[in-house]
């Protein structure tokens, strides 16, 4: 897994989305990020496998599954903020 895994701008709106929210729902990041619905299920997995992310079932109805960061997500998602951050700035 490298850098490239990241490569889909969905993936990347999720960590940083996460960082401010905590954790959300799937249907949460359907309804506040502007990508679509295949995007961010395709992102999803990928994050999942790069240790980014973990996710909890809701063992009850209505079975709702929540994404959060990992310890790993917390500091590539912070990283992320720092680099938008950066590209923002105005010229010198």
């Amino acid at each position: 897994m490298s850098i490239s895994d990241l490569e889909q701008t969905t993936a990347l709106r999720i960590l940083i989305y996460l960082l401010e929210k905590g954790k959300a729902s799937r249907t949460d990041l359907r309804r506040d990020i502007e990508a679509s619905v295949a995007a961010i299920y395709n992102a999803l997995p990928k994050l999942k496998n790069l240790t980014l992310i973990e996710e909890e079932s809701q063992e009850k109805f209505p079975f709702t599954v929540h994404v959060s960061l990992t310890r790993k997500g917390q500091k590539v998602a912070e990283h992320l903020v720092e680099i938008d951050s950066i590209l923002a700035e105005k010229a010198e």
